[in-house]
This record gives structure tokens, sequence and C-alpha cells, in this order.
């Protein structure tokens, strides 16, 4: 993930950023979608010891996820027509919905039906022995504060800002992300009629 310059009383909280499009995309074993992975904690972890993982997957035709033990999972749809979940034959969502995170248990064998067209979904992985996380969805156009223990922000869709006690501000475009520095004062967002940020907070155990 490129670290970039931002505001100077901003460059406190913000420690990288980068955009959705300069992410290679990296093909699920079944190839039924890929993905991109936007952060990972500690940086260069694998799958067997991430404390946390974020990242964007297309999915384009019905199949199986990865099952993750230990994992826990939050999936959000970003544009498309979603899919129906299943575990043991049993629907357990039907993530139709943009914008609303739908949490699971990364040991769940879980099936997905898709509703037509391929999702862009955006998705949380969290090691529950480590942290636990949750993915918060923000529009509120005047600027507020962001949730405590917030270490990334996504902008989903539109264009926010965050902004400084001095007034500095950053912009957000769709596809845009920021990683925030863990204990840092962190800024104010504000969202443009119809944004949609998507903000990652995550509880250390440890």
């Amino acid at each position: 993930m490129a670290v970039e310059a931002s505001c100077a009383a901003l460059d406190d909280a913000i420690i990288a950023a980068g955009h959705l499009g300069g992410i290679a995309a990296v093909p699920w074993k079944n190839e039924g979608g890929q993905t991109r992975e936007l952060c990972v904690e500690p940086a260069e972890a694998d799958f067997a010891s991430f404390a946390w993982r974020a990242s964007v997957a297309d999915v384009g035709r019905d199949g199986v996820f990865s099952t993750f033990d230990g994992i826990d999972r939050t999936i959000v749809l970003l544009e498309g027509g979603g899919f129906t979940m299943h575990a043991d034959g049993a629907q357990i969502h039907d993530l139709r919905e943009c914008f609303a995170p739908f949490s699971f248990a990364g040991e769940e064998g879980v099936s997905v039906r898709l509703h037509g067209a391929p999702t862009l979904d955006f998705n949380l992985m969290v090691r529950r022995s480590l942290a636990s996380g949750e993915v918060v969805a923000l529009s509120g156009q005047d600027f507020s504060k962001l949730p405590g223990d917030t270490v990334l922000l996504y902008a989903a869709q539109g264009e926010a800002s965050l902004a400084d006690a001095a007034g500095q501000r950053r912009q957000l475009r769709t596809g845009e992300f920021v990683r925030l520095r863990e204990g840092a004062p962190l800024p104010d967002l504000g969202c443009a009629a119809g944004a949609v940020v998507l903000a990652i907070r995550i509880h250390s155990k440890t």
C-alpha cells in the first residue's frame, strides 16, 4: 500500500493511503472471483499470522467461500445485485442491500448464489483471539468525529473529506482508502450528499 503525503497536521493520523484501482487483483483458487488486499496487520502478514485484514472482492459466479478457523468475518455489498449466503443447507443471509455490513464466523462453510450480476464486496477478517472488529457505514453530511478505534476508512460511494482541528482537509473519493495511526487523534469526517464511507474499527485484545 503506497504511502502518500497529506496535509501536515493530518500526517500524525494518516500513515498510508491508496486507491482500489492501483492494487493488483489475485484470483480465487476456485476461479469464482478475485480479491484486492487494502491492508493487513501486521504488514506483510500471511493468512496464518494476520491480526486483521481488509480487502475488496469481485464475485463473478456462484461458489463456496474458503473457511478460516478462528476468524470473524464481515462482508459489505458495494456494487451489484448481491447474493444469498447458505451454510449447512440453509440460507443464513441475503446480501442484497448495499453498505449494510453482515458478520459471520470464518469457520462456517458458506456458499453463495448470485442474484444475476457479479458483485463487488468489502471484506474484513479479524483473528478473534487477538482482536474484535466492526465495519460502520457513515454518511452524515456534517463534519463529525469518527468512531473510536477506527483504523481504516474506505470511500464506498461519492466524495468525503477528512478535517483536523485546524481546518486542514483531505478529500476521499470512491475507491480511495486511508490507514489511520492507532492511538493518534482521529480527524473529523464529512460526506457529500449520497456519499458513504466505511469505517473499520479494531479493538486489540492484547
